[in-house]
């Protein structure tokens, strides 16, 4: 198996399925992307405790993170901030719940190219990704991910290469 994925791989996945879901619910496409963009920052102090850790462990909340992250910003920039990762928290905005569902099915993606790269079972991983999506168009979205072999997208591509390349340079 390869290295695990940086918290900016993972954000950046997060950000991208953020701005299809938010293209899927009719959302604030921005916001949406901003929320993923932001949502694991305060990480970058208390660290990522998962889930089974959490019931061993009691950390701030991510808000008192945030608010201790951004005491020296300007103004106007550590509001955006703490904005943004309270929205996240809350989870009340359709954008918060498409970010916390982009999260979930970035994990989900994650899950499963670990299991196709390494050959073991990340099932409840996958199980747990999955009940914890809460929108119609996260459910959607996260639908066709599991219904398609996470190397699939390449046999296409792998068996048109050589016609593609022909023509982007003008050749038939």
């Amino acid at each position: 198996m390869g290295e695990p994925e940086s918290v900016a791989e993972h954000s950046f996945r997060t950000a991208i399925i953020g701005l299809i879901l938010a293209a899927m619910e009719g959302a604030d496409a921005g916001r949406t992307v901003s929320l993923c963009l932001m949502h694991d920052s305060p990480e970058s102090r208390v660290g990522d405790i998962p889930n089974v850790g959490r019931a061993y462990v009691n950390t701030v909340k991510a808000e008192a993170v945030s608010n201790h992250q951004t005491a020296s910003m300007p103004s106007a920039l550590s509001t955006l901030v703490r904005d943004l990762i309270r929205e996240y928290e809350a989870g009340d905005t359709i954008e918060a719940q498409l970010a916390r569902d982009a999260d979930k099915i970035e994990t989900l993606l994650q899950a499963r190219e670990y299991k196709a790269q390494a050959h073991y079972s990340t099932d409840a991983w996958e199980e747990t990704s999955l009940a914890s999506l809460r929108t119609d168009a996260g459910k959607r979205l996260a639908q066709a991910a599991t219904s398609t072999d996470p190397e699939e997208w390449w046999q296409p591509f792998a068996r048109t290469y050589h016609e593609l390349r022909r023509a982007s340079r003008g050749q038939r």
